[in-house]
């Protein structure tokens, strides 16, 4: 324990040694506070020190804040174990739970009837249309990073979403539970085959990423994606979110004239395996004619 972590446990802060609760700290002291400072750092001991320095300069009633600031902390930090299931060394996870956090959307900014959370919206164009609107994003309105790099970044910004949404733990366990739910229907349920996909192979995740954006449905909230592996990860969260959104189904860009003749008012989807299979089969017969054409050349 460091002398200022010490100062702090002295003046009553709990759990003074712990990131997520400094976060509180500090995003509690800035919002019923005169003092403005900046606090999104991942340092430990810095947050401890601007912390510090904010209570010094509080000169009444201290104690009473401090004991409201904890019993806040209490009221509003989901435990650890809510957030266990976004294993932090796996990609595909942690770029999906990020994702669909950044894209959901509510119907409102009112809590539903039973008070325990917004209820949240998953259609594409509705999120699309609210992904800069503050009072239908609450990712948008929490301040956060809207472009995480790595998957340690964006795995931060899952806790720091959470540990900053200014919502009780009730709706917060609602939101998670969502996120939950969701990624299990996309890798137990749907499990999209993309086995076929390279990770290490730069020239055919471009292509990939092109044609999700012409093909099926571009959704522009993630990180432009430079490195293969972005284009990888990128791809893959965009397709598990999309998937998800529609229910694992997509609208097919041109459906077979006899289909039109026996119902020309339905729409006619993919499912996610046919979605995969008919990129896959795409991709495939580009190379062939890439390849034919080199074989054309040289004869």
């Amino acid at each position: 324990m460091n002398k200022t972590e010490r100062e702090l446990a002295d003046k009553g802060l709990f759990r003074a040694n712990n990131i997520r609760y400094l976060r509180f700290y500090a995003a509690y002291i800035s919002a019923h506070a005169d003092i403005r400072f900046t606090f999104q750092s991942q340092d430990k001991e810095e947050l401890q020190r601007k912390i510090k320095l904010a209570l010094n300069n509080q000169h009444n009633d201290l104690e009473p804040k401090i004991e409201d600031m904890n019993k806040q902390a209490l009221k509003s930090l989901l435990a650890d174990r809510s957030f266990a299931w976004i294993d932090k060394k796996e990609d595909r996870i942690v770029y999906f739970a990020w994702s669909l956090l950044r894209f959901v959307s509510t119907i409102s900014d009112d809590l539903d009837v039973h008070k325990r959370g917004f209820d949240y919206a998953l259609g594409t164009l509705y999120c699309k249309n609210n992904l800069h609107n503050e009072e239908t994003n609450p990712y948008k309105k929490s301040g956060l990073n809207l472009l995480s790099l790595s998957r340690i970044e964006a795995h931060e910004l899952i806790y720091e979403f959470f540990d900053q949404w200014q919502a009780n733990t009730l709706a917060k366990d609602r939101l998670m539970s969502l996120l939950k739910e969701k990624w299990l229907y996309i890798a137990n349920e749907l499990r999209p085959d993309y086995s076929w996909i390279d990770p290490k192979n730069k020239k055919q995740n471009i292509w990939i990423y092109n044609y999700i954006k012409s093909k099926l449905e571009f959704l522009p909230h993630l990180t432009p994606p430079i490195s293969t592996a972005q284009y990888y990860n990128t791809n893959i969260a965009l397709l598990d979110t999309l998937f998800t959104c529609r229910n694992g189904a997509i609208r097919r860009e041109k459906p077979l004239p006899r289909e039109l003749k026996l119902s020309p008012l339905r729409t006619f989807n993919l499912l996610s395996n046919e979605v995969m299979y008919t990129m896959m089969k795409a991709w495939k017969q580009k190379q062939y004619r890439e390849k034919t054409g080199r074989t054309s050349a040289k004869s």
